[in-house]
C-alpha cells in the first residue's frame, strides 16, 4: 500500500506552490490542430495571434477527452495574419501537430501525427515511436521493428492503448507488438510520461496510445490511396503494398463515415548466428608435470567454451492486411457518439537453415575430444584455440510460421448534460489470436565423426572450421558444404506451438464538474473495468515421437530416399570477415519427413533400440496437447479515481488518487509423483500421477497518488513539475499456477516452470522535471528529467520443500529434498535520465529535427547491485532534416543507440548479454507530379547496418543478424 504520510507533504507542497503564484497573468487561450503542412508555401505557419504562447485551457483531464491529445476535431490553420487559409501536409504538419500535443497536454507527453490523412510516418509503428525522445525500438530478429521500450523499462513496463483502450496481444505475456499493425491505419500517438489519476493505471515506463482516424479529422470528402513496390537488396526479392482511406462528413457535417484498408506481401532474407551458447561448466587443469586434463567445475568458473555454434539464413515471407472504420455523429455541441474499429491480420512464413556444431570437451563415451595441447586460453578464460575430435556437425531446418489475428471494436460517448458537467462513457472488447500450435517444426539431421577447429576472433564471430568424414570414416579435406544423402544421418523431429488467444472487455465513466471556483477549476472522477482473459494451449511431439529417430541410426541413402540439396547460397554473412562456413546443405522439412515412412518394414535399417526394424507407423508424428506447458489466466481490475484541476492565471495543475482492484484466477497443470526410486546419478525410476489441473488465485489493491504542475514562467516558456506512484502487472507466464515435475526423471530434485498466481505487481516512486520553450511557430525546444525507483521486482527464486510421493513403492525413502524454481516479488531497480530536444523551420523550406537521451540504470538482486537493466539504451539519439517546397519533399534521417545490456544473464549467470551500438540511416524523397498525385523512392538501412550481441567479452559473440538494405517506390493519389 501507499505511504499515505510521503504524498500528504507532496500534495500540501504542491498546493502551497499554487497559492503563491496564484496572481499571475492568464493563459493565452491555444488549440490544438490537426492541419498538414503545404510542402509548396513559403510562408512561415502561425498559429493564431500569439504563436506558441502558453495555454489557459482548463485542465480537465485528457480521459474524457476525444482522443490523445485532441479534442477530437480537427481546427484550421491560419498562416500569417488575415490571409486565406492553406491547407499544409508533410513532414513539417507532423512536427508542427505533434509539438501541439505536446504543449497542450496537461503532463509530460511526447507525440507523433500523421503526414497526411493515411499516411503514418516511417514505415513501421514502433519504428516511427522510436522518433521520440525516451524511447528505442526492439527488433523482431528478422530485422523489423517490433517492440518498444520507453525510458530504459522493457517492453511489458508500457501499456499500449488504442484510442484509449488496452490492445490484446497475440503473444503469451502483456507487450504489444508492433508489427501487427498496418501504420497506414494509425493517425497519430501520443506516449504519456508522467501519471494522472485519470488515466489507465498499468505502465511505469509509459503509456503508449495509438489512435485511428476519424472523420471530423478532415470535413467534407477526402480519400487517399498509394500503390508501392518493395526491394531488398540482399534477398534480391521485391514486395507489393496498396493501401487507401476514404472519409467523408455529410448531414451537415454531424455525421461522419471513414474506411481504410491496406495489403503488403513481401519476402526477405536474413543472416545470422543461429546459436552460441557458452558454458562454464568444465575447466583445464595443469598438473606440476605439464600434463593438461579437463575437470568439473559444477558451480561455474571453469574456462568460457560454446556448448553449441551454428550459423545459417533465413528465408521469409511476410503477409499484412487489414484496416479501421469509424463513425461520428454530433447533431450538437453538448452530444457525440463515436463508433470505430480496427483488423490487422498478420502471417509470416519463415524457413530457417544453419549447421551447428557441439563443443564441449567429452565424447559420448567419456573421452576428451579436444586437444589439450594446442589449447589456449585468454586472461578472460576464454577458450580461444583448440579442436574437437570427434565432432558431430548438425543441419537444422525450422519452419516458424505465425498468424496473428488482431481486433477491436468499441463505442464512445461524450455528453454534456448540464452546461459545467461533462460525461464520457466508453465500451470495448478487443481479441488477439496466434494459432500455430504443432505448426512450429525443428528438424535435425547430423554427421557423426566430424572434426571441428575453433579460433575465437574479438569483435567478430569465431573460426569455425568443419571436416566431415569419407566413407571409410577416414577425415581428409570434405567440408560440410559436400554432404550429401550418403553423410547426413536422421536424428531429432521437434514439431511444437501454441494456441494463443487475448481477449479483453472493458469500460470506461468520466466525469468532468467544471468549478471554476478560485484555484478550483475542475473536479475530474470516475471509474473504468477490465476483464481480461489469456489462454496458451501447447501442442506438441515432445513427449510421443520427437526422438524416434534420435541418435543418428541411419543415413537417407539407407532407405533410397533424396532429401539433402545442395547449398542454396555461398555467401553467408557477406559482410563479416572469418572462416565460417559460407555455404551449407539443406533440406525441405517435408521431403524429410515423408522419406522416413521408407525406414518402416525395411531390412536394411535396423532400430539400434530394439534390434528390429521400424513398424509400421513408427514414422508418423504423434502431435498432441501439451497441458504442462498450457495456462489460462483470468485478470479483472476494477479502479475508481478522483482528480482536483487547479489553476491560475500562469500555472495549472492536478493532483489525484487512484484506486485499483485487481484480481486474478489462474489455471495450470501438473503431474505429481506417485512414486520415486533412485536407479543412478542421472537416472530414476518415476511414476507420475495423471495430469491434473492446478486452480490459484490472488489479488491486490492499491492507492496511486499523482501530482502535475506546470508553471509559465515567460512567455512560450513552460517548466512542468510530476509526481507519482505506477505499477506494472507481472506477465501473463509469471501468473501460471503450472509445476512441472518431469526433471526428476533423470534424477534431478528440482520442479521448474512453477508459476505464482499471487504475484504482486511492480511498484515505482518517480518523478519528472521538464523545460520547454515555444518562442514561435519556428522553434520548439525541450529538456526533461526522470527518475523512477522500481520495488518488487519480479525474480526467480529456488524455495527447498520436501517431495512426498502419494504412493511409494515400499523400502524405498518416503520422501526426497526437493527445490522448486518459483516467481516471487523482491529485487529492486533505479533509473534515470535526461530527455533533449529541438526542431526549426526556416522560411525556405528546409527543416531540422533532433532528440537525444541519456539514461542510467541499476538493478539489485537479493540486495546486491548486478547490472544494468535490460534493454535500458544508455544514449540513444535521432535526427533529420527534411525539404518541403515546390512540389518536393525530402528528408534525410538518422538514429543511433549506444551498446547497451540486452539481458543481465547470457547462458553463463555471471555474464550479461551486451549490444553493440546500432547506426540506421534511412532517405526518402517524393515529387508532386500534380496537386493530387506524388511519386516517391525511399530506402532503409542505407549503412548496411547488422545487430551484433556478445556475453560481456567481445570475442564471445550471443547473437548476430544481418538484413541488408531495403527500398521502396511507388505512387500516391489524394482527392
Amino acid at each position: 500500500m501507499v505511504d499515505l504520510n510521503r504524498w500528504r507533504h507532496l500534495v500540501r507542497a504542491g498546493v502551497s506552490l499554487t497559492a503563491l503564484v496564484a496572481g499571475s497573468h492568464a493563459f493565452a487561450q491555444t488549440q490544438p490542430q490537426d492541419v498538414p503542412t503545404n510542402a509548396s508555401t513559403s510562408q512561415t505557419p502561425q498559429r493564431g495571434p500569439v504563436a506558441g504562447a502558453p495555454t489557459d485551457q482548463v485542465n480537465s483531464g485528457s480521459t474524457i477527452q476525444s482522443g490523445p491529445g485532441t479534442g477530437g476535431e480537427a481546427t484550421t490553420a491560419e498562416i500569417g495574419t488575415g490571409g486565406p487559409d492553406i491547407v499544409v501536409r508533410g513532414v513539417r504538419g507532423s512536427l508542427l501537430r505533434s509539438i501541439d500535443t505536446k504543449r497542450d497536454a496537461s503532463t509530460i507527453v511526447d507525440a507523433i501525427s500523421a503526414e497526411e490523412l493515411g499516411k503514418f510516418p516511417n514505415r513501421n509503428v514502433a519504428e516511427a515511436l522510436s522518433n521520440i525522445p525516451g524511447v528505442t525500438v526492439g527488433r523482431d530478429g528478422r530485422g523489423e521493428g517490433r517492440s518498444v521500450t520507453v525510458r530504459g523499462l522493457g517492453e511489458n513496463f508500457a501499456l499500449t492503448t488504442l484510442n484509449g483502450r488496452v490492445l490484446p496481444t497475440d503473444g503469451p505475456d502483456r507487450s504489444f507488438a508492433f508489427d501487427v499493425l498496418p501504420s497506414e491505419v494509425i493517425s497519430g500517438a501520443e506516449i504519456q510520461k508522467a501519471a494522472q489519476a485519470s488515466q489507465l493505471e498499468g505502465s511505469i515506463g509509459g503509456n503508449i496510445d495509438l489512435r485511428t482516424s476519424r472523420p471530423f479529422d478532415h470535413r467534407g470528402f477526402h480519400a487517399a490511396g498509394s500503390l508501392e513496390g518493395q526491394y531488398n537488396q540482399f534477398a534480391e526479392k521485391g514486395g507489393i503494398k496498396a493501401s487507401g482511406v476514404v472519409s467523408t462528413t455529410f448531414a451537415h457535417d454531424t455525421m461522419g463515415f471513414l474506411i481504410s484498408g491496406t495489403y503488403n506481401k513481401y519476402k526477405f532474407r536474413t543472416d545470422n548466428l543461429g546459436e552460441y551458447s557458452s558454458n562454464d561448466v568444465y575447466d583445464i587443469a595443469t598438473s606440476p608435470n605439464g600434463q593438461r586434463s579437463v575437470i568439473n567445475a559444477p558451480n561455474g568458473g571453469g574456462v568460457i567454451e560454446p556448448y553449441f555454434y551454428s550459423v545459417g539464413y533465413v528465408l521469409g515471407e511476410r503477409q499484412r492486411w487489414g484496416g479501421s472504420t469509424a463513425y461520428q455523429w454530433k447533431p450538437s455541441d453538448s452530444f457525440e457518439l463515436r463508433l470505430d474499429g480496427i483488423y490487422s491480420n498478420y502471417t509470416d512464413t519463415e524457413h530457417n537453415h544453419r549447421v551447428s556444431v557441439g563443443l564441449t570437451p567429452f565424447a559420448d563415451d567419456g573421452s576428451v575430444r579436444y586437444d589439450l595441447n594446442n589449447v589456449k586460453i585468454d586472461s578472460n578464460k576464454v577458450l580461444t584455440n583448440y579442436t574437437v575430435n570427434p565432432a558431430t556437425i548438425d543441419v537444422l531446418a525450422t519452419d516458424e510460421p505465425r498468424n496473428s489475428v488482431t481486433y477491436q471494436v468499441g463505442g464512445h460517448v461524450d455528453w454534456r448534460p448540464l452546461a459545467n458537467l461533462k460525461v464520457a462513457a466508453d465500451l470495448s472488447y478487443g481479441k488477439a489470436t496466434n494459432n500455430t500450435g504443432g505448426q512450429n517444426r525443428f528438424v535435425v539431421a547430423g554427421i557423426p565423426g566430424s572434426s571441428a577447429q575453433i579460433a575465437t576472433r574479438d569483435g567478430g564471430l569465431p573460426d569455425l572450421i568443419l571436416t566431415i568424414p569419407n566413407a571409410d570414416g577416414t577425415l581428409t579435406n570434405r567440408s560440410i558444404d559436400q554432404a550429401t544423402n550418403q553423410d547426413l544421418r536422421v536424428h531429432y523431429i521437434g514439431i511444437q506451438g501454441q494456441n494463443i488467444a487475448d481477449r479483453s472487455t472493458s469500460g470506461k465513466l468520466d466525469l468532468l464538474y467544471e468549478a471554476n471556483n478560485g484555484l478550483l477549476r475542475s473536479i475530474a472522477f470516475g471509474g473504468a473495468y477490465t476483464d481480461r482473459k489469456k489462454t496458451v494451449d501447447v501442442i506438441d511431439n515432445q513427449y510421443t515421437t520427437a526422438n524416434n529417430f534420435g541418435g543418428y541410426p541411419f543415413p537417407f541413402s539407407a532407405i533410397g530416399a533424396n532429401v539433402v540439396q545442395s547449398p542454396e547460397f555461398t555467401n553467408i554473412l557477406p559482410n563479416l570477415t572469418g572462416n565460417f562456413p559460407r555455404a551449407i546443405p539443406s533440406f525441405d522439412i517435408n521431403t524429410y519427413l515423408a522419406s522416413l515412412s521408407k525406414a518402416e518394414n525395411n531390412p536394411n535399417v535396423i532400430n539400434p533400440r530394439t534390434g528390429q526394424p521400424y513398424p509400421t507407423g513408427y514414422a508418423t508424428q504423434q502431435v498432441v496437447p501439451d497441458q504442462l506447458a498450457s495456462y489460462a489466466i483470468t485478470e479483472r481490475t476494477y479502479n475508481a479515481y478522483v482528480q482536483m484541476n487547479v489553476g491560475g492565471s500562469r500555472w495549472k495543475g492536478d493532483f489525484g488518487l487512484r484506486y485499483v482492484n485487481t484480481s486474478v484466477n489462474s489455471l495450470g497443470y501438473g503431474a505429481t509423483v506417485q512414486s520415486y526410486q533412485v536407479i543412478g546419478v542421472g537416472t530414476a525410476n518415476v511414476v507420475f500421477n495423471p495430469i491434473a489441473p492446478i486452480t490459484g488465485g490472488g489479488s491486490y489493491q492499491r492507492l496511486l497518488p499523482s501530482v502535475n504542475f506546470s508553471y509559465d514562467i515567460a512567455k512560450g516558456f513552460r517548466v512542468r513539475l510530476a509526481a507519482s506512484q505506477a505499477i506494472s502487472r507481472p506477465t501473463f507466464g509469471q501468473l501460471s499456477s503450472a509445476k512441472d515435475y518431469s526433471a526428476a526423471q533423470s534424477n534431478t530434485p528440482v520442479v521448474t516452470d512453477a508459476g505464482n498466481p499471487n504475484l504482486q505487481p511492480v511498484s515505482a516512486d518517480q518523478g519528472d522535471i521538464s523545460f520547454e520553450y515555444y518562442p514561435n511557430r519556428r522553434i520548439a525546444l525541450t529538456l526533461a528529467g526522470f527518475y523512477k525507483h522500481l520495488t518488487n521486482f519480479v525474480t526467480t527464486q529456488a524455495v527447498a520443500f520436501n517431495l512426498v510421493p502419494t504412493n511409494q513403492v515400499a523400502g524405498a525413502p518416503t520422501s526426497f529434498p526437493f527445490t522448486e524454481l518459483t516467481y516471487v516479488n523482491g529485487d529492486s531497480a533505479t533509473v534515470y535520465g535526461i530527455e533533449a530536444g529541438g526542431q526549426y523551420f526556416f522560411d525556405n523550406g528546409l527543416g531540422f529535427q533532433a532528440n537525444a537521451t541519456y539514461n542510467r540504470s541499476r538493478a539489485k538482486t537479493a540486495g546486491l547491485p548486478t547490472t544494468d537493466l535490460q534493454d535500458a539504451v544508455p544514449f540513444s539519439a535521432n535526427a533529420k532534416i527534411f525539404y518541403e517546397k515546390h512540389g518536393i519533399n525530402a528528408s534525410v534521417s538518422y538514429q543511433y543507440q549506444s551498446s547497451f545490456t540486452s539481458s543481465q544473464y547470457s547462458y553463463i549467470n555471471t555474464l550479461s548479454i551486451k549490444q553493440r551500438p546500432y547506426h540506421e540511416l534511412a532517405s526518402s524523397i517524393s515529387y508532386d507530379i500534380l496537386p493530387q498525385l506524388t511519386v516517391y523512392v525511399q530506402g532503409s538501412n542505407l549503412l548496411d547496418s547488422a545487430t551484433q550481441r556478445y556475453s560481456t567479452y567481445s570475442n564471445v559473440p550471443a547473437f548476430y543478424e544481418y538484413t541488408g538494405r531495403a527500398f521502396f517506390f511507388g505512387v500516391r493519389a489524394r482527392l
